[in-house]
């Protein structure tokens, strides 16, 4: 972490003072979405449409695009993303999830104005040289040899012309682009998806809304047509070459197109001279003829097209929303409708909880068309709550609402049906959030969700106790799940991986849920499962002491295919007997598990757990403790021990903290830990700090992740803790220069990795949408001092949300 910079406390101070000082960045033009004359790569607050306060956020234009665009969908729905480049990047619409379809690298919109006509979007489409990114297709060649992702990498626009430059500002569910060409007629596009916090059966409407703002700046009457486009399924994911068509009127008046897989429906809202036809993609001759005609839609064609003919006097606007909706309502375990071989290969079909409320995207598209207006402002109130909380930082409140797109990438929710299990109740459904899509795909990988589920408690608690429900009934033997499944499985469980923490997970999930919706009957119904895992876990090294048993690996240090059976898998260094992070998780755990025994009158239980802690303490306290932090393990049996630094040795402290319990560690030693990893950890990163680092400050070679290292989740955790320990300034230096670096430097704002590399690499990312990374959404109650349950409580952040997002 650079060191010596102004505290972004400071700087977020600043703006606001500028803001409110007439500094220029917070009206928009009168006829524009935001200011489009804003820094690029720079989190400011400025006005924006449809907000009475200032909006936060990230312009991003042509010359640094992201690495991915916002996706546009809902829980459960699957998305597709809206580049930065105007052209429609990955897709799961239909249910192709891992491998993902695409990137589908067509335009969506084109304008036609005297004669010329400009397709809005960028000429070049994403590159596989070398892009991580784009792995998709390398990735597939031996683990899914019956995948197929016809890509296309040439677009062929000829004959019209493209934008000069695109400026975009995405606020998920929402993105602003706004259109620079030398057409008279200028194009803003707002598209949009309902995602309401507090109200699931509106957060998973499967369609999107694109509003189209056309604006005669000419001074004379001008007449064109705006054309939109989209490429459908593909023939696998439809399961036929053979699309019906027919058309559609009311207050939606479009068409749709139906399989049995895989349906949309294309259309504009209201009254307009409306014309559909076949897909345009990247046809620059199709496009060219959009005021005329559009392509013939063929039987064995699953494109469409919808074209508005309209006249604007001068100095005039108009806008024309555009809707697609979708029905795709079974999904395969393996990850694609099609998969009979491969890595997670699955046969079991699961349907989504969406269509039991949406059954066709007809009747989506029509339900969109008469409440678009209602649902538009509910986002757009929830999204301000976020704006307008004075206590954050602007960059921040910009990637605590952007952050919530991993709900639509790794968010899907089963409807209790074969092959579910029978505990599996009709009104839970079974929700699961898959760990990374494109890298690590498995549904609820419980590490990730500990590090990220805070945010699902907060926002729609009937999901998170689904999750909670799911984690219990799939447990064996007092041992929870590591996951539910692979790929996009639901029932197909794996315990006996990472059992270490597995526990500890589980339980800090559920107390999540009791501090903030819970209650005595909640209490009862995960008590049993709570306090047997806690036995289960105290005894994983029977053969050692008490006290060595509670902070040690389980016996023979449970490793499983050449990983370790801890958070961080690598085997080098590894994890060997008594492991003080471990001990310090473990101890948490059983803070949490005595709480709840005293909440179920069980007095017994709760003195056990004092016995327990006091006995780790000790152990821990005496026989691991260097003077200037704690030992990384030892293993006194094979003599197996590492002085290194781990950066986050104290996250037991960290969960005590965030769950309002007395700490674990010794008082004065865990200031003596953090100015020791403030001294060797915090000066090696780039972009955050370095998971290891040697006793006397230097990289430490050929451990973990490798000596460059920066898990994201963990670093927040560090963060937090600093801010809890009383060091704000350095809590709050070290997370924003983790996002800093994620968001401007790299350009993730929608492609969240799970770690970063330091100097070596200039801070890249590690892989791609990481649920894991939504463990932003703790630090709001950390920055107050506060623990969990604050934002919900009557005034607080996330009860303010709620509010905003409900119906009016």
């Amino acid at each position: 972490m650079k060191t010596g910079k102004m505290s972004f406390m400071v700087l977020s101070a600043i703006m606001v003072f500028l803001i409110g000082h007439g500094a220029g960045l917070c009206a928009a033009k009168p006829n524009t979405l935001f200011p489009t004359d804003l820094p690029g790569r720079t989190c400011v607050s400025f006005g924006a449409a449809g907000f009475s306060k200032p909006a936060c956020g990230v312009i991003y234009r042509l010359a640094k695009p992201t690495t991915c665009g916002m996706p546009l969908g809902g829980i459960d729905t699957g998305c597709i993303d809206l580049e930065t480049s105007g052209l429609l990047g990955y897709c799961s619409l239909f249910n192709t999830n891992s491998p993902r379809r695409g990137p589908l690298n067509v335009p969506i919109l084109g304008l036609s104005v005297g004669g010329k006509t400009w397709v809005l979007c960028d000429k070049q489409p994403k590159q596989e040289k070398g892009d991580y990114q784009l792995r998709n297709t390398i990735y597939t060649k031996g683990l899914y040899p019956d995948f197929v992702n016809p890509l296309i990498m040439d677009l062929k626009l000829e004959g019209v012309q493209t934008a000069k430059e695109i400026h975009y500002f995405g606020h998920y569910p929402i993105a602003d682009v706004e259109f620079d060409t030398d057409a008279p007629v200028s194009v803003g596009l707002r598209a949009w998806a309902p995602f309401l916090p507090g109200d699931v059966v509106d957060s998973m409407i499967p369609g999107a809304v694109f509003e189209v703002r056309l604006r005669n700046t000419s001074g004379s009457p001008q007449q064109g047509t705006i054309a939109f486009s989209f490429p459908g399924p593909t023939v696998k994911e439809a399961g036929t070459d053979q699309f019906s068509r027919r058309e559609v009127k009311g207050g939606f008046n479009g068409v749709e197109v139906t399989t049995e897989l895989a349906s949309y429906a294309l259309g504009v809202i209201g009254k307009e001279n409306l014309r559909v036809g076949g897909e345009l993609g990247a046809d620059g001759a199709g496009w060219a003829k959009i005021a005329l005609s559009l392509p013939q839609a063929q039987l064995n064609q699953a494109g469409s097209s919808a074209a508005v003919d309209f006249s604007l006097g001068a100095g005039k606007e108009k806008v024309v929303r555009f809707v697609l909706s979708w029905y795709a309502p079974t999904w395969k375990g393996g990850g694609y409708n099609w998969s009979t071989t491969g890595l997670n290969f699955s046969p079991h079909i699961y349907t989504h909880m969406y269509a039991r409320h949406y059954p066709s995207a007809a009747q989506t598209a029509q339900m969109l068309a008469k409440n678009h207006k209602s649902l538009l402002k509910r986002v757009i109130a929830w999204q301000q709550e976020v704006y307008s909380e004075t206590k954050l930082p602007v960059w921040l409140k910009d990637s605590l609402v952007n952050i919530l797109y991993m709900f639509t990438e790794c968010g899907v929710w089963a409807q209790a049906k074969p092959p579910m299990p029978a505990w599996v109740r009709p009104k839970d459904g079974l929700f699961g959030m898959n760990e990374s899509p494109r890298d690590c795909p498995q549904i609820e990988c419980i590490p990730a969700s500990f590090c990220g589920n805070i945010a699902l408690v907060y926002l729609f608690r009937d999901l998170a106790l689904s999750t909670l429900r799911g984690y219990k009934g799939y447990s064996r033997n007092d041992d929870v799940p590591w996951n539910f499944g692979g790929g996009w499985d639901f029932a197909n469980s794996n315990t006996g991986v990472q059992t270490t923490l597995n526990g500890a997970c589980y339980t800090a999930m559920v107390d999540r849920y009791a501090m903030c919706w819970g209650d005595e009957k909640f209490n009862r119904e995960f008590y049993d499962s709570v306090k047997n895992n806690a036995i289960f876990t105290v005894n994983l090294r029977p053969e050692y002491e008490l006290g060595d048993r509670i902070i040690s690996m389980p016996t023979g240090n449970r490793e499983t295919e050449g990983l370790s059976a801890h958070w961080f898998e690598p085997r080098d260094p590894g994890w060997w007997g008594m492991v003080p992070h471990v001990g310090g998780v473990h101890m948490a755990q059983l803070r949490i598990a005595r709480r709840m025994a005293e909440k179920a009158e069980d007095e017994k239980f709760a003195r056990q757990c004092d016995e327990w802690i006091a006995a780790a303490q000790k152990s821990l306290e005496t026989k691991t403790w260097l003077g200037s932090h704690y030992l990384l393990f030892w293993e006194p049996e094979s003599g197996k021990r590492s002085e290194l630094v781990f950066a986050y040795q104290l996250d037991g402290e960290w969960i005590t903290h965030f769950h309002s319990l007395p700490g674990v560690f010794q008082r004065d030693r865990v200031k003596t830990v953090l100015d020791t990893v403030k001294r060797c950890n915090l000066p090696l990163g780039t972009g955050g700090v370095m998971d290891f680092a040697t006793p006397d400050g230097g990289y430490a070679k050929g451990v973990g992740y490798g000596e460059y290292s920066c898990v994201i989740p963990f670093a927040l955790m560090l963060s937090m803790l600093y801010m809890y320990e009383g060091q704000q300034d350095a809590g709050m230096d070290l997370a924003h220069e983790v996002f800093k670096n994620i968001i401007l430097d790299q350009g993730y704002a929608w492609d969240m990795p799970v770690r970063t590399k330091g100097w070596v690499n200039n801070g890249e990312g590690v892989a791609t949408d990481y649920y894991v990374c939504m463990m932003l959404w703790s630090l709001p109650a950390a920055i107050e001092g506060k623990d969990l349950s604050a934002p919900v409580k009557p005034g607080g952040l996330v009860d303010r949300i709620l509010h905003a997002a409900q119906r009016k």
